[in-house]
């Protein structure tokens, strides 16, 4: 038995009776927010011959293992075609089945209950296991584990249960709708190759550059220049239509670029927003289709409800948000990367409801709202004036250039409603510990990922108003943080998407703070690639989703 919840911060950017009670559980499950409880229906089961395709990755592999490669780019991807987890989440959040169809679920939402597909195998032919996952989770909760802490958390109080071969239950201490989500996606180690490592010599294991796992390709070769994956013919979701996979690891933007135009990649993916020069130097290139998929983390200006006086008031708040053009914020300096909003739930998730988005910007609104909180233009210097005081603040962002100049044109936009606002940026290490964390600021432009579940309850509820939670804005009201509770508490996708629509209508009316877009990420790809649609990315490695139903031309 391994005791291994979910009760995490999300990230910040620079930026989920147990045999006998089976038949009672089995129609819980149909509640889950999922597509299908039982996997897709296979794609043709051979690859094409010979058929070949090349991904240009910016940057260097170091662990090719699920649990060590969060933030690196190259361990990332890999992991994400050489690993598999229990389940996997849709481009719009929904839950999908991988290596076992969507879980029973007991009627107090506390306990899971996964049926592993049969004939199972790892790349080296050995049988899947139960015992496998349990293998997972007790690596991940070691004491000497050395992957991200976070992700430990998350873990810690799941019991994992093993009562045969074929079947593994998850036992959580209380409901936590986003658990499956966030944490039951996690890709699969082999017991039988690991088995007797701690955690030190679990992340230096030669595993890391030689895995073995159950997902759509197995690595082939590994060098520090390229990567070469062979199609996996007992991928249990389909033998993947492409053969080969290789991957280029190329030091920095000018290197993709001059690997696009010789045509040596048939694709790359831009992690950062390129320049203005950079973009039109990528249009130039032929042969490749360009998509711009959005993340679901949220360029956000927090504004700081308790300790900033300015906004205290919830019409002072809804004004600057009024204020704010979006659509030209996401075409200047955002260079059209990005999707213009004004909700707290990312625009393409199955809670977002686009007609309680309101993201388009109102001036004269702004200005009567800012009137009847007091505030009057000054004939003389036509600044905001009440009780003798300018309207004035400081935005704290982080030094990286695309925050800088996002909070320079907002400020910008702010000046023309009499609004003066100063930019100071510094390290994102010092905004977060000396700002952020602090709550020492007026406002701050900066951005919240809330994952592959839209349940926003550690960003906004008033328990995570107080250090270290990430509630910066310091914002918090009864009838919010209840509505947020619904939402992390039950498994029902209708009221869970009822308590989300609320909480975006109070969103909307009381503003605690403004978000201002969601970045896209640039994906160049060879035109001869046909493949399923991309939907929101909760992770770049996310692109690879469908990968088994890609073709070549």
């Amino acid at each position: 038995m391994t005791r291994a919840v979910a009760n995490t911060r999300r990230a910040w950017l620079p930026i989920a009776a147990l045999l006998a009670g089976a038949a009672a559980v089995g129609a819980l499950a149909l509640l889950l927010l999922g597509r299908d409880g039982v996997a897709p229906a296979a794609p043709p089961a051979t690859s094409a011959a010979g058929s070949r395709y090349v991904e240009g990755v910016i940057g260097a592999w170091r662990r090719v293992n699920p649990l060590f490669a969060a933030g690196n780019p190259a361990d990332e991807d890999l992991s994400r075609l050489v690993f598999a987890g229990l389940l996997r989440v849709d481009h719009d959040g929904r839950l999908l089945p991988d290596l076992a169809p969507l879980p029973a679920v007991s009627d107090d939402g506390l306990t899971y209950t996964f049926r592993l597909h049969p004939g199972l195998r790892w790349h080296d032919g050995a049988p899947l296991r139960s015992l496998d996952v349990a293998f997972t989770v007790a690596r991940i909760v070691a004491p000497d584990f050395r992957g991200p802490p976070e992700l430990a958390a998350a873990w810690s109080d799941v019991e994992v249960l093993t009562p045969d071969l074929g079947t593994v239950v998850f036992r959580l201490s209380a409901p936590n709708a986003p658990f499956l989500a966030r944490y039951a996606t996690i890709g699969i180690l082999p017991e039988h190759l690991l088995q007797g490592l701690d955690g030190a010599a679990l992340y230096d294991a030669p595993f890391n550059a030689r895995p073995v796992g159950t997902g759509p390709y197995r690595l082939e070769s590994l060098t520090t220049l390229d990567a070469t994956l062979r199609a996996w013919p007992r991928y249990h979701l389909g033998r993947p239509g492409i053969e080969t996979i290789a991957f280029r690891f190329l030091p920095d933007f000018p290197a993709a670029r001059e690997a696009l135009e010789a045509g040596a990649i048939d694709g790359v993916l831009l992690r950062r927003a390129p320049e203005a020069a950079q973009a039109a130097a990528l249009d130039g290139i032929a042969g490749y289709a360009r998509m711009d998929l959005q993340r679901s983390a949220a360029f956000t200006l927090y504004l700081n409800n308790a300790e900033a006086e300015l906004f205290r008031d919830a019409r002072v708040r809804e004004a600057i948000s009024r204020a704010i053009d979006r659509d030209a914020l996401a075409e200047s300096p955002l260079l059209g990367l990005a999707t213009p909003s004004a909700s707290a739930i990312a625009p393409g998730v199955w809670a977002h409801d686009p007609a309680l988005d309101g993201r388009h910007g109102d001036p004269a609104e702004a200005a009567a709202l800012l009137a009847e909180a007091g505030w009057e233009r000054s004939p003389a210097t036509g600044a905001l004036v009440r009780d003798g005081a300018e309207f004035r603040f400081t935005i704290r962002t982080g030094d990286d250039p695309l925050h800088v100049a996002l909070a320079l044109a907002v400020a910008g936009q702010l000046e023309a409603l009499g609004i003066r606002a100063a930019v100071a940026s510094t390290s994102f290490t010092v905004l977060r510990r000396d700002f952020l964390d602090a709550r020492g600021y007026d406002a701050a432009l900066t951005g919240w990922d809330q994952g592959p579940d839209p349940d926003p309850y550690f960003a906004w509820h008033s328990s995570q108003a107080r250090p270290p939670g990430g509630n910066v804005a310091s914002y918090g009201g009864i009838v919010i943080d209840a509505l947020l509770e619904r939402g992390r508490t039950t498994l029902d996708p209708l009221v869970r998407r009822d308590a989300y629509a609320q909480f975006q209508e109070l969103w909307r009316r009381e503003v605690p703070s403004v978000v201002l877009a969601y970045p896209r990420l640039r994906y160049l790809r060879a035109e001869t690639v046909r493949a399923p649609a991309i939907g929101v990315l909760f992770s770049p490695a996310d692109r690879f989703l469908n990968v088994h139903q890609w073709r070549i031309a």
